[in-house]
């Protein structure tokens, strides 16, 4: 008895540590580090407001499309709950779901929704990073 509730508890254990390494590979969060702005490579910048609608929906649909465009465009998240992420966002007068695209170089392309229809947002992407390439 003893020997199969520990064969079970292990097993229940390794189980959870491959979820947990798992997820962390396919839903890694979108990071905060405005630093990567203006270093070379374009990026899309969301305004995110915790625990809002708008924001949450926005986030979740660019996640569904991370992975297919970060090798050419980083995900960021200005965080309207923290000084730096309010900052940004007021300069580029974003609020909560939108987005700005910027080029290498920093410099903004577009500020922009981020559209419910995951066909609609990789065309506009692709139209985004055509610009920049």
């Amino acid at each position: 008895m003893a020997k199969t509730i520990a064969v079970t508890a292990a097993s229940l254990l390794a189980l959870v540590a491959v979820g947990y390494f798992v997820t962390l590979g396919v839903a890694k969060p979108i990071s905060t580090d405005l630093s990567v702005i203006g270093q070379g490579k374009p990026v899309l910048v969301l305004a995110y407001e915790n625990f809002s609608p708008a924001g949450g929906d926005a986030l979740s649909r660019l996640r569904q499309v991370r992975s297919d465009y970060e090798s050419r465009l980083d995900f960021v998240v200005a965080d309207l709950g923290t000084p730096q992420g309010r900052a940004f966002a007021n300069r580029y007068r974003l609020v909560d779901g939108q987005a700005v695209f910027l080029k290498q170089d920093g410099q903004a392309l577009r500020v922009t929704s981020i559209p419910a229809d995951e066909r609609e947002l990789r065309n506009r992407l692709e139209s985004y990073l055509a610009a920049v390439e």
